[in-house]
């Protein structure tokens, strides 16, 4: 993690520096974390980090040691289920409604945004793969312009980001996943609001099996 050294109000950037720590595995699922450690590796001071910790827990990101210690919640099977559960139900809403709702736009960076997994897969390259899954979601997200769907996921995805990054450790599962996406793509640009909504569901679902397996397998 980086010092901070910036004027804007610190709890938000403390909050957001081990956020992102745990999303990207610097922080590691069942690492102990002290608030007087984080306060000296940020440098600033006990009770941002206080603040910003409280908030974390309340997200899921850290969980109870001891009687005042925490540490980064541990990844479980029981967690990716409910997570892709949501997401599921989720992903089928906002494909449907992309469909309805497809342009120019949508088509032109989901064209961009395959290549550029395509390309992460030719590479093997495993946090590209990941920030081109993100961004592919995002994008069906706000093309389906949907408020109460992007107010959930901006509260999960992180969660959905954590597994990811410590989940996947190789591209050599990954071209099936850039497959469904691909049809996911081209159903919501032909309108296909049927299609579009089960080819969803399906990839979230399939996601969520062999996540849920290589989690049990990272916990054995």
């Amino acid at each position: 993690m980086q010092r901070i050294d910036t004027p804007k109000p610190l709890p938000e950037l403390v909050y957001d520096a081990v956020l992102n720590a745990v999303c990207e595995g610097t922080l590691r699922p069942g690492e102990r974390i002290t608030q007087d450690g984080l306060a000296s590796r940020l440098d600033v001071s006990r009770l941002p980090v206080g603040q910003a910790l409280k908030r974390l827990e309340t997200e899921g990101f850290l969980c109870p040691v001891g009687r005042r210690g925490l540490r980064v919640a541990p990844l479980s099977a029981a967690l990716v289920r409910d997570l892709y559960g949501l997401r599921a139900g989720v992903d089928l809403i906002a494909a449907g409604e992309a469909a309805r709702r497809c342009d120019d736009r949508f088509m032109a960076e989901g064209e961009r945004i395959l290549a550029d997994g395509r390309s992460a897969l030719a590479a093997h390259d495993v946090p590209l793969l990941i920030s081109a899954d993100e961004e592919f979601h995002w994008l069906i997200y706000e093309t389906a312009a949907n408020a109460r769907v992007l107010e959930v996921m901006a509260t999960q995805w992180h969660h959905t980001r954590r597994v990811m990054i410590n989940v996947i450790d190789d591209a050599a599962n990954q071209g099936p996943i850039w497959d469904q996406h691909e049809r996911i793509y081209r159903a919501i640009c032909n309108g296909n609001v049927p299609e579009a909504e089960l080819l969803a569901r399906e990839h979230a679902d399939g996601a969520c099996h062999w996540l849920q397996q290589a989690t049990e397998r990272l916990s054995a």
